[in-house]
């Protein structure tokens, strides 16, 4: 199981990350729960051969798109709202 579209992100959220060696890094996958490392490894052996290193995160932060005409829009992190 790999990620969809449809999935929310949330504190569970195991996040894969490619980090090229120009700087440029890239969403590769995301999982609803703590991947097993061949899942990762079958995603970082698909994905594209110019990156220098793999980054597998968790989210501390999960932050809104304000979508209250403009209005400060409050997030949640793992220390409570703001």
């Amino acid at each position: 199981m790999g990620s969809t579209g449809s999935q929310l992100i949330d504190y569970k959220t195991h996040i894969l990350i490619g980090h090229a060696s120009n700087g440029k890094t890239t969403v590769i996958c995301h999982w609803p729960y703590v991947p097993r490392q061949d899942e990762v490894r079958q995603k970082i052996d698909a994905e594209c051969s110019t990156c220098a290193a793999f980054l597998l995160c968790t989210p501390t932060s999960i932050m809104p798109v304000p979508n209250n005409g403009g209005r400060k829009a409050a997030y949640s992190s793992r220390f409570g709202f703001r």
